[in-house]
């Protein structure tokens, strides 16, 4: 059985792929009429949300099927003892697998905001979809998300 953010982000993903669908087949006519295809350039894009006691944003650039630039910050708009974080989500649409990456945290407290770039490269699956999950945490115990896609 599928957790609820499970069958959120499975959800999601259905009407996005159906989005993706009605744009492609008009697309796929552009394409296969011209001699010559070349690769697309890099897309950027950003995803955010909030939960109580927490808000955060991912910003993606030079964002390929394999390489994704990534800043981003998440803030602790809560004082109740509980530590925020935020991660990259990426799902690759061929195998549908999902991967979370690592959490980056904030701890200093309410109004605190921990800001950072980085990257992902992925070495067998593709970065189809993005987003980010922002989450408050007790331990290592997810208390409340949010997941957002680019």
């Amino acid at each position: 059985m599928l957790s609820r953010e499970s069958r959120k982000s499975y959800l999601f993903l259905m009407a996005h792929t159906l989005k993706r669908l009605c744009v492609t087949s008009v697309a796929a006519a552009a394409i296969f009429a011209t001699a010559t295809v070349t690769d697309a350039s890099a897309a950027s894009g950003g995803a955010a949300c909030s939960v109580t006691g927490a808000t955060g944003s991912l910003t993606f650039t030079n964002w390929t099927a394999h390489h994704v630039d990534i800043s981003g910050w998440v803030k602790d708009t809560a004082a109740d003892g509980h530590h925020v974080a935020i991660r990259l989500v990426s799902i690759d649409d061929s195998t549908g697998w999902v991967t979370e990456w690592a959490w980056h945290s904030e701890y200093d407290g309410n109004g605190a905001t921990t800001s950072f770039s980085t990257y992902a490269s992925p070495s067998g699956d593709a970065l189809d979809y993005i987003g980010a999950q922002v989450a408050v945490i007790e331990g290592s115990t997810i208390v409340r998300s949010c997941t957002d896609y680019a």
